[in-house]
């Protein structure tokens, strides 16, 4: 379910394309975190910058993989910094309301598609 929203911080239209499950939405228009479970979405953060270069995909794109609808609700752009060099990547944060989220990581031109563990691994003690 989703819903549209002006921006708290600029007035720009915002979409809430995980409504009930999101916590958070950032406005593409002028960088403000908003909170997703206020009614009002009260501005938790607000940043200077916006992300730079444009995203390989777009907030909202609809796509299918391995058999499952996705639709990208959210980016994160992340980097470390090893032996004075920065290597960096992005996730994307993948939604279907019946399979849940995945994340989809590109670095370099190269893709990965996660699940998150809901719970603990346990240890086999193969010790493999």
């Amino acid at each position: 379910m989703s819903a549209r929203f002006a921006c708290t911080a600029c007035s720009g239209t915002l979409e809430l394309r995980a409504e009930g499950v999101s916590e958070s939405l950032a406005c593409q228009h002028c960088g403000a975190v908003l909170d997703a479970r206020d009614p009002k979405h009260k501005i938790l953060a607000r940043y200077r910058q916006k992300l730079g270069a444009p995203p390989k995909l777009p907030i909202g794109t609809m796509g299918t993989f391995r058999g499952e609808k996705l639709q990208v609700l959210g980016l994160q752009r992340r980097a470390v910094r090893y032996s004075g060099v920065i290597y960096s990547w992005d996730e994307y944060l993948l939604w279907n309301p019946y399979k849940g989220f995945r994340w989809l990581v590109e670095s370099n031109g190269h893709w990965t598609i996660l699940k998150t563990v809901e719970t603990k691994p346990k240890e086999s003690g193969s010790g493999v």
